[in-house]
């Protein structure tokens, strides 16, 4: 019979060596609840937060992509879904304008962005584990078809890029739920911060049954509409954000995307 003992390293969650990483990880999710409260107090506060969440992102993106090898812009990611879902789930529920309709909408439409994201990480981890992406014989030295990624420290195959905000590479085999998930977190961003708009502030009808912000000078009076306009306003700097990444997308790595699939088209053709 074998016997085990369980150490004081093992019980414990937090390791020496693992303290950074996890700091990392948590800290977005204290970071940003507290920059959207500080930016309850007054306009002008709310433009200073802003000004300063989108420098910080601009710094990022300025950065070796060496030194971007931490968890915590994906758990910057996390923390801004799971903030202004409850932020909508319970303030701008509470406020009683929101139908059945559409929340269940929005709901759905976050469905399909969580499930295209998770199916993106789940193939980049699975290729990256069994090897495949990195062909049949790994090499330090860099072939026509390979990319080293400076984020992973790995060289691969089929790589168009690497997302520090979902930590993984795109690859190929991945790369349709990476954008059909832009193309949802798209959606449900403008669908969301729309019906938050309308909500904590004086609305118009636009077209039909098409509803637009007009008058949000009453929106610092309560916290909770404070609160809500806010993180709506937080959302629509992330909806701006994904559109900048879509246009990337048309512009660059789709048309690198679909060339294969032109080409067979093509050879098809020429028979």
């Amino acid at each position: 019979m074998v016997s085990s003992a369980l150490t004081i390293q093992d019980i414990l969650p937090f390791r020496a060596n693992n303290k950074k990483v996890d700091m990392d990880a948590f800290l977005p999710f204290i970071v940003l609840p507290f920059l959207l409260l500080i930016a309850t107090i007054s306009r002008t506060i709310t433009i200073i937060i802003m000004v300063v969440i989108g420098m910080g992102v601009l710094y990022v993106y300025t950065r070796p992509r060496q030194k971007n090898r931490s968890p915590f812009f994906f758990s910057w990611t996390m923390s801004s879904a799971v903030t202004m879902f409850l932020v909508f789930e319970i303030i701008i529920l509470g406020l009683l304008e929101v139908t059945q309709l559409e929340n269940f909408i929005f709901l759905l439409l976050l469905a399909c962005t969580c499930y295209f994201f998770y199916k993106m990480k789940a193939i980049a981890d699975f290729e990256l584990a069994t090897g495949s992406s990195k062909g049949k014989e790994y090499s330090p030295v860099l072939t026509s078809d390979s990319y080293y990624c400076q984020v992973c420290q790995i060289e691969v195959n089929e790589r168009f890029f690497h997302s520090i905000w979902w930590d993984c590479c795109v690859l190929r085999p991945n790369y349709v739920y990476f954008l059909a998930g832009q193309i949802c977190a798209f959606a449900t961003l403008l669908f969301g911060t729309n019906l938050g708009l309308t909500t904590v502030c004086q609305p118009f009808i636009f077209y039909g049954l098409i509803l637009l912000p007009e008058d949000c000078n009453d929106a610092y009076y309560e916290f909770d509409l404070s609160l809500g306009f806010v993180t709506c306003v937080y959302g629509v700097g992330y909806l701006f954000v994904i559109a900048l990444v879509l246009i990337r997308q048309l512009l660059i790595y789709l048309p690198k995307y679909s060339e294969p699939q032109w080409r067979k088209l093509v050879n098809v053709l020429n028979v």
